[in-house]
């Protein structure tokens, strides 16, 4: 058995007898609670039926009211308040579930007698700091079965269509333009999340088009630095290169131009080459700054002893695709 729970708030006080008595006229087979609050009234019951035709009763009694499922801005007094609920549990008289259980609240309100505001079809959507436009397009029709005057959305979202020259979609007559606007709204999220995709792909593209030869150049750098292959290593180096050795974030030696950095690699102090680096997985781009994690094995003086990989991490700081820093944490 299908059961309506139906709860009726009167928040006018004074009106508690008129709608007790509209109740008392559907004769309803079933007890129908009414509790008193400081500011209002609550009707509660439970039937086997919806009970809508009470709803309408109801209106009948205000007639400068209204129903609404939405309320506006600028909260008005809900003057009655309708709710009606059915469980996802309940079952139809062949022991079914029902698809679409009932979970709704309806508002009584005193009628608009402002004009339907006024809307831009024109949607701006926010790519991050792109902005993206779709466009709700809406033409105004009659049906020729009915005669029944409405609106309908077209099948386009990108474009200003004001020729009307694309498909109509046919699953709705809208009885007013902004609820066909909040319809073809609602309709958008599908193909924004679709363009938004393909934004990020697009992002990603060009990121990876920005970050190769940068890539290329500190591969390379490392490459040369494994084999101590000199010309190799200088081909991308700013011959104002600053050159610093860290150890526990403090410097502990620094070089100023080309001719001090080739002075400190061939000093036995130098512990950038031969070093075989690994440069890991972990490449940081803020450029013109990009970090790379690295790993290799420390040489050890005694050869039979098994050495531990170690991790390191080195800041390089390009100009005009020339590197003019490195700072070694390695």
């Amino acid at each position: 058995m299908i059961e309506t729970s139906i709860a009726i708030s009167v928040n006018r006080k004074s009106d508690i007898e008129l709608i007790q008595q509209k109740i008392i006229e559907r004769s309803l087979q079933f007890p129908v609670y009414i509790c008193e609050y400081e500011n209002s009234y609550q009707i509660n019951f439970t039937s086997d039926y919806e009970e809508w035709e009470l709803d309408t009763t109801i209106l009948n009694c205000f007639p400068d009211y209204e129903y609404t499922t939405d309320l506006e801005r600028g909260r008005k007094e809900i003057r009655i308040q309708i709710s009606r609920y059915q469980s996802e549990l309940c079952t139809d008289g062949w022991g079914r579930r029902l698809e679409n259980p009932l979970d709704e609240t309806k508002y009584l309100i005193k009628k608009s007698v402002n004009k339907p505001e006024n809307f831009n079809p024109k949607i701006k959507v926010l790519f991050e700091d792109r902005e993206q436009y779709y466009y709700v397009n809406i033409v105004d029709v009659i049906n020729k079965v009915t005669n029944e005057k409405g609106f309908l959305l077209l099948d386009d979202f990108k474009t200003d269509n004001e020729d009307d020259t694309a498909e109509i979609l046919k699953n709705k007559l809208y009885k007013s333009s902004l609820e066909a606007f909040h319809s073809g709204y609602n309709k958008l999220s599908e193909l924004v999340d679709s363009d938004f995709r393909l934004h990020l792909e697009y992002k990603k593209k060009k990121i990876r088009e920005i970050e190769k030869l940068p890539r290329k150049i500190i591969r390379d750098f490392i490459k040369a630095c494994n084999s101590f292959e000199e010309v190799a290593m200088f081909k991308n180096l700013d011959k104002e290169l600053v050159y610093e050795k860290r150890l526990n974030w403090r410097t502990i030696l620094q070089t100023d131009g080309i001719a001090e950095f080739k002075e400190y690699l061939n000093s036995s102090e130098q512990s950038l080459c031969s070093k075989n680096l690994k440069i890991r997985s972990s490449w940081t781009f803020n450029l013109p700054n990009v970090n790379i994690g690295v790993k290799y094995f420390p040489i050890l003086a005694d050869i039979q002893k098994q050495p531990f990989q170690k991790y390191g991490q080195i800041n390089f700081t390009l100009e005009n695709n020339m590197i003019i820093c490195i700072i070694d944490e390695s």
